[in-house]
């Protein structure tokens, strides 16, 4: 390893491209968390500059102490074998985010620099932003190549001609009278903000300094938002002039002031060792990002084909293509998603069930990489089929966070998304595996799963076992030769409230009497009444229409405030027939769905209509006429004249039967026979 120091301008200085190898992560600096405090170290060390100039004048520069240059942080290189007509490259083992900065902010000083009427910066700046040539690839007068999600964005900037031209190509906004919201690319972003806060500095202002003297909203704040939102960005304070000096200034900066270490490799270095290893600032790696890495330097070793291993396996976790048919960054896997108490990247997510998966062994979400390297180093791996199996099963995990349509694997997913039962994750991963999706057994299994955890969840059963519960099953299932007859077998044997599955008695007492709106949380009440309500339409039915269930929210019948309404007496009222209505009303029998502005139509209103004041009163089964749910279509019955207990009752009672078909339990006798 050749350890080196260098400053910014020195590292684009000379012919030399810096080449994001393909499995390496795309651009994933967002402004707040790198760009912003980037550029305000920048900054900094040239107003430093700029004072001790002034300084200089007045004491000499003898008297001064020379200024402490930043650390701009180190850059991991493995120099690439070069052939006639080729520009000398080199691969970024570690560092690329930052290397791709700077490049943008190359870019983004240039276009600003060539505003001013005479100055020689912007030409200085010319080979610093394109390596010259002539060369027989034509991409290797890119100065920065990135992973193939990112190549379209570095192309267009460095042959744009200004910053006006960036903003026609990338807009924030789109459609008719630019309402709809387009999310500019990262690395479209970080050159805007670069490039705006140039022409700042360059007018004398900083970024962080507010906007009025009243407010503590910065130029910087506003500069985020309106890349974030607008399509033409207004220079800061642009009535002041641009000053050539301070171009010159913060050219000398880069050059002088800011310092960046570089660790070339060699032969006998291990790239995959050091990757690991360094803790650059920068943003956090990903666990997925050490395994991609660790399995494709592990293919690199072996000699075999990165490229193609990486484009027939890995490149839809990084790529994907937009509405115009250009590849840019598929960021799906990196958005972060909600799964208990993990909230993390949905990659990350998928990593840390496919390794207990794999390992069949409770895992720390700490831990996801070493635990992967782990069982991967734990036996002789075909690479090219371990990542055709990630990809497989990763197509399994998104149609568990993510379901699209009505099949049995759609609602299953999002019963268990909306229950908050991910533990299960990995047992779920490995029946997929095992089952075709036309498979009955897959169906069985699901719906004993969903059953179980179901009738616990209204039954008011602990979760807190759920991952050595799911572990182990997990283990009992991985070698059967029928996995769901198992699973079922498995599941009948638990005991005991902390992991039994309910009886139809103890499922029947919960569903009838419990308060579950109160105690079960509304959300879960509302998955398991929209589960209902998808099971009562068959194909028998006149319209196929299927409710989406983000937009029904749940509804008493009888309202939560049924005592002060005036329309729900209750005959020789006590406090034990209190207490009894208070708590029905509470129970599935009273609750159903609406969209909310129906919900808020009827919400506390009479259960018939009625005359007040010589003006019809319209009661809450008029309202339900308006559902097209087949659960509101009991309460249209001509007959139902009035709603109080025996009426919550008995659709609890008609709600219950449908809930036991179902999620329905084997009897064990029957299992065992």
């Amino acid at each position: 390893m050749q350890p080196g120091k260098t400053s910014v301008t020195s590292l684009f200085n000379a012919p030399a491209q810096y080449l994001i190898p393909v499995f390496q992560r795309g651009y994933v600096w967002t402004l707040e968390k790198q760009v912003v405090p980037l550029w305000a170290d920048l900054e900094d060390r040239a107003l430093r500059l700029i004072e001790r100039t002034e300084m200089a004048q007045q004491v000499g520069v003898q008297s001064l102490k020379p200024l402490q240059k930043h650390f701009l942080g180190s850059l991991v290189l493995t120099p690439m074998h070069s052939s006639f007509g080729r520009v000398t490259a080199y691969e970024v083992i570690d560092g690329q985010q930052r290397t791709t900065t700077l490049h943008l902010l190359m870019l983004a000083f240039r276009h600003a620099a060539k505003m001013l009427d005479s100055s020689p910066v912007a030409q200085m700046l010319d080979g610093v932003v394109r390596n010259p040539g002539p060369y027989t690839v034509v991409e290797d007068h890119h100065k920065v190549w990135p992973t193939k999600a990112g190549r379209a964005e570095i192309a267009f900037l460095d042959q744009a001609a200004d910053c006006a031209s960036v903003l026609a190509a990338y807009p924030a906004r789109a459609g008719k009278n630019g309402k709809q919201r387009v999310e500019r690319p990262l690395m479209v972003q970080a050159y805007l903000y670069l490039h705006h806060a140039c022409l700042a500095y360059l007018r004398g202002v900083s970024l962080e300094d507010p906007v009025t003297a009243e407010s503590e909203r910065t130029w910087a704040d506003a500069l985020v938002h309106s890349i974030r939102n607008e399509n033409n960005l207004a220079p800061i304070q642009a009535h002041l002039p641009l000053q050539p000096e301070r171009a010159e200034t913060f050219f000398m900066a880069l050059q002088e002031l800011v310092q960046i270490m570089t660790l070339t490799l060699e032969t006998e270095d291990d790239p995959q060792v050091i990757f690991e290893t360094l803790n650059a600032r920068g943003e956090p790696l990903l666990a997925s990002d050490l395994v991609r890495n660790f399995v494709f330097l592990e293919a690199a070793r072996r000699g075999q084909s990165v490229e193609a291993l990486y484009a027939n396996h890995w490149q839809g976790f990084d790529e994907c293509r937009d509405q115009n048919n250009i590849v840019t960054a598929n960021r799906y896997w990196r958005e972060k998603e909600r799964q208990g108490r993990i909230t993390s990247p949905r990659i990350d997510l998928f990593f840390f069930h496919y390794t207990v998966l794999r390992r069949r062994q409770e895992t720390m979400v700490s831990h996801v990489f070493l635990s992967f390297k782990e069982w991967w180093q734990g036996e002789p791996r075909d690479i090219d089929a371990e990542l055709a199996r990630i990809v497989r099963t990763s197509v399994f995990f998104r149609q568990l966070i993510s379901p699209e349509g009505n099949g049995f694997i759609a609602e299953f997913a999002r019963l268990v998304k909306t229950l908050d039962v991910s533990t299960l994750a990995p047992l779920y991963l490995a029946l997929r595996e095992r089952l075709n999706d036309n498979d009955p057994r897959l169906q069985q299994a699901l719906g004993d799963l969903a059953s179980y955890v179901t009738r616990r969840a209204v039954c008011g059963y602990t979760t807190k076992n759920y991952n050595k519960i799911f572990l182990k099953l997990l283990l009992e299932i991985s070698e059967a030769d029928d996995p769901a007859q198992v699973l079922r077998a498995n599941l009948l044997r638990m005991g005991g409230h902390s992991q039994a599955w309910p009886t139809d008695q103890e499922f029947s007492d919960a569903w009838m009497d419990r308060p579950v709106y109160k105690e079960l949380r509304p959300a879960k009440v509302g998955a398991i009444l929209g589960a209902l309500e998808l099971a009562c339409r068959t194909p028998d039915q006149e319209t196929t229409w299927a409710p989406v269930r983000e937009t029904l929210t749940v509804e008493h019948v009888m309202p939560q405030s049924w005592d002060g309404s005036g329309h729900y007496p209750l005959e020789g009222a006590n406090d034990d027939l209190r207490i009894r209505r208070n708590r029905l009303v509470h129970t599935f029998g009273n609750l159903t769905l609406l969209t909310q502005p129906l919900n808020s139509s009827v919400s506390n209103g009479p259960f018939l209509d009625h005359e007040r004041n010589g003006a019809t009163v319209e009661g809450k089964r008029s309202g339900f006429r308006g559902s097209l749910l087949l659960l509101n279509a009991y309460f249209l019955n001509p007959s139902m004249t009035t709603w109080e207990e025996e009426q919550i009752v008995c659709r609890g009672e008609k709600l219950l039967k449908a809930a036991l078909s179902l999620w329905g339990r084997p009897a064990p006798a029957a299992q065992e026979g």
